[in-house]
């Protein structure tokens, strides 16, 4: 990824991930996301409670879409498709530090029973920026 989508994952906040459920429906939510360069995942963290933590534990990986650059105002989105699963006692410490380094309020509620951290793998993704003067610019992986 060049420098331009990095920097927009890492100053976004927000994003929309699409979930396939255990019954192979979608479900999708939007939530705070935080970007790992170094290992290209995005992490996560959400309740045991809510409906996309049902796949989470139901399964080893599932298929997932997201989706960042929802506003209109922004002019710039970012979509990739991959996998989710529950973050590996290895991921611990890269999640605290890219996960609670973005979103330092959220360590009050990290050690709840129900927190669930968990990780999106993409396999391919696709940058679009329409504020370019020359118009439309896409950027798409190689994946």
């Amino acid at each position: 990824m060049n420098q331009e989508i990095l920097n927009f994952l890492k100053d976004e906040r927000i994003g929309v991930l699409a979930i396939e459920m255990l019954d192979g429906a979608p479900h999708a939510a939007t939530l705070h996301f935080a970007y790992d360069e170094s290992s290209g995942m995005l992490f996560f963290k959400t309740s045991r409670s809510y409906r996309k933590s049902e796949p989470l534990f139901g399964r080893p990986t599932s298929r997932a879409s997201f989706v960042v650059g929802v506003n209109e105002s922004i002019m710039k989105s970012f979509q990739a498709d991959g996998e989710v699963r529950l973050i590996t006692d290895d991921e611990k410490d890269l999640f605290e530090r890219t996960f609670l380094g973005k979103f330092p309020e959220k360590k009050k509620t990290t050690p709840d029973p129900d927190a669930v951290f968990f990780v999106f793998i993409p396999t391919w993704w696709r940058y679009t920026d329409w504020t370019k003067p020359e118009g439309k610019v896409v950027i798409v992986s190689d994946q």
